[in-house]
């Protein structure tokens, strides 16, 4: 293994003398600058240079719109009482049939009673919403992975649905398939 000729302690010296050197220089630097103003870059006024040379002529101007936009200052106080974004809600498209059915009013107070953190307000609300099965929710079938299982409860009853014993079911056997042979279904050995 080859010595390193940085480890011995000529060497070990000048480095420290040399980092002690930069630092007086800065520090005399330092206190030279002191209380003078810094000049500025001079890359700042070539910046500002180009962009007055490139300034857009004022026939160009006069073509575009006028800017107008409305002070931030004067805003309305926000009224935290009120329902979240009802001022954005738009009123003039007509709707012919909601996608999803209203909700019941006991289940809209508790979206705004309490607070999350809590176990309350939205927490509660989306958990109620949760308990409830899609067909109660909306109409119909909005996308088309929800046609598979709509209104499964006309088809079979909750009475004949039981735990499995290993975790297995024959929901997809017993409502896919018919027993007249159309699908391949009636030779089947139980």
């Amino acid at each position: 293994m080859a010595r390193n000729p940085y480890a011995n302690t000529q060497m070990q010296n000048f480095w420290k003398e040399s980092v002690e050197k930069e630092a007086t220089a800065r520090l005399v630097s330092f206190a030279k600058m002191r209380g003078q103003t810094r000049n500025k870059p001079r890359q700042l006024e070539v910046f500002r240079k180009k962009i007055e040379d490139n300034k857009p002529s004022d026939a160009l101007l006069e073509r575009l719109p006028p800017i107008s936009a409305e002070p931030h200052f004067n805003r309305k106080k926000a009224d935290f009482n009120a329902p979240h974004g009802l001022e954005r809600a738009r009123t003039d498209i007509a709707v012919d049939a909601p996608e999803m059915r209203p909700v019941s009013p006991l289940i809209k107070e508790a979206l705004y009673d309490g607070f999350t953190k809590e176990g309350k307000g939205r927490y509660i609300y989306l958990q109620q919403r949760y308990g409830k099965i899609p067909e109660e929710k909306f109409a119909f079938p909005t996308c088309s992975s929800w046609e598979y299982g709509w209104r499964l409860s006309d088809v079979i009853k909750k009475d004949d649905i039981k735990k499995p014993k290993h975790g297995r079911n024959k929901i997809v056997e017993d409502t896919f398939y018919t027993r007249n042979g159309l699908l391949g279904c009636s030779n089947r050995v139980h």
